[in-house]
């Protein structure tokens, strides 16, 4: 079958299927490879709960009216999301970083939707399957936000053709996926893809105007620039006026002023308000409208969460984390915190040959920050962190179970954050209930 073909079964269909566990009847099933499992395997299983169509690389299927057998189902899956974009065509916006970019892609989709119907990246799925699992739940949304994720060189290049941005963000360039990138430089030049793609179809890039570093990368690719924030080509101004612990902010827009008590805690989270409400004056979005957005939104996706519970106050920060994003997120802790503090750290991944110096220094940093428990799980903080009176290290998260259980600490603010391999959410109900 054409492409076009399978397109007109996907029209007829009920969606498309990845995972045989949430099968949907009447959808079209794609057989992917993954580290830790094979869709191939499960080929069977989704016929016989109803998929209308498999699509696998093994060719024992070949003869089957209800399975196709192709070389790559990923190739077709993303051939297919092309298609689907081209026909719907809405507006399309594009989103990268190493910090903050689901964040700042929730509060453009809220500040976006008070104007247009929208369609946005659903949790984290931004990467080489969550790109076009995305663009391909699109029905007749005017504009689409669009999440990208990569460790790998080439990786934003090749989704940003997949996508076809009109307008794109890069939140911020830091120490995240090293082990994929080499450097710092090598991170910048991967999210700097997103610009050249850009500059080669006419597309924008809006800018934080106080990041030399990106507006640097920007100009280098020749891309149109709009600087965001004051005296730039979208004003917009984002003033803290105090945190406890929540955000609550000026928002200077154009000019219009609106005081904003947001759902958010850290100042960190200041660029990404700025930037949502850069991409919404872009979109012609009423100031008003913007600030209400912004005040409405509360995050849900285990990013800046705070969680009242009956024995601590719990910042849940766990869905991912690297040097960078660690450092401010300690940072907004002890601005805002007014009670015991605890810090409850999980190892950083993908940090390649410089992981141990960077689990170190983090180590030591806090050391000297007068935290007033702090403990350390995993095992590239167990190999560099030796136990002290200032920290608990623990190997493994199984091993911090316990010692919550059997501790039970209470009155503390706490910090819960570490890279998504570790987990660390499941700590929440040792902590507050």
């Amino acid at each position: 079958m054409s492409t076009e073909q399978i397109y007109q079964l996907f029209l007829q269909s009920s969606g498309i299927c990845t995972d045989t566990r949430a099968a949907l009847k009447q959808s079209i099933f794609f057989a992917l490879k993954g580290d830790h499992f094979d869709g191939n395997d499960f080929v069977e299983d989704a016929l016989e709960k109803g998929c209308r169509l498999a699509v696998t690389e093994r060719k024992e299927w070949e003869g089957n009216p209800r399975v196709h057998v192709v070389s790559s189902p990923l190739r077709l899956l993303q051939e297919l999301a092309r298609h689907h974009r081209e026909q719907v065509n809405p507006r399309l916006v594009a989103i990268t970083g190493s910090n903050g970019k689901t964040t700042t892609k929730e509060l453009m989709a809220a500040v976006l939707g008070r104007k247009y119907s929208v369609a946005a990246t659903r949790g984290n799925l931004n990467n080489h399957i969550g790109v076009p699992l995305t663009l391909l739940s699109m029905h007749k949304e005017e504009l689409a936000v669009i999440e990208m994720g990569a460790n790998h060189p080439g990786e934003i290049g090749e989704l940003a053709a997949l996508a076809r941005p009109e307008a794109g963000v890069i939140t911020n360039v830091g120490k995240a996926h090293l082990e994929g990138f080499g450097s710092l430089q090598g991170v910048l030049d991967a999210k700097g893809e997103l610009y050249e793609f850009l500059a080669a179809h006419g597309g924008k890039a809006l800018i934080d105007g106080s990041d030399k570093t990106l507006l640097n990368k920007a100009k280098e690719t020749g891309t149109t620039i709009l600087v965001i924030g004051r005296g730039g080509d979208l004003p917009v101004e984002a003033k803290l006026i105090s945190q406890n612990p929540f955000l609550e902010v000026n928002m200077i827009l154009g000019g219009e002023e609106h005081a904003c008590k947001t759902g958010l805690v850290g100042s960190y989270n200041l660029q990404n308000l700025l930037l949502a409400a850069g991409m919404g004056l872009y979109f012609g979005v009423p100031a008003g409208d913007i600030a209400a957005a912004l005040a409405a939104y509360r995050p849900q996706n285990q990013r800046s969460q705070l969680l009242e519970g009956k024995r601590n106050r719990v910042v849940l920060d766990s869905y991912n984390a690297n040097p960078s994003s660690m450092r401010e997120a300690i940072k907004a802790l002890l601005t805002y915190a007014s009670s015991p503090t605890m810090l409850i750290l999980g190892d950083m991944a993908e940090l390649g040959d410089i992981s141990m110096q960077e689990h170190g220094d983090l180590a030591a940093w806090i050391d000297s920050l007068g935290v007033d428990r702090v403990l350390l799980v995993g095992p590239n903080f167990s190999k560099v962190c030796e136990p002290s009176s200032a920290r608990t290290v623990f190997r493994g998260r199984k091993e911090l179970e316990q010692y919550l259980a059997e501790e039970r600490p209470a009155g503390y603010l706490v910090l819960v954050k570490g890279s998504r391999i570790m987990e660390l959410e499941k700590m929440v109900p040792l902590l507050n209930e």
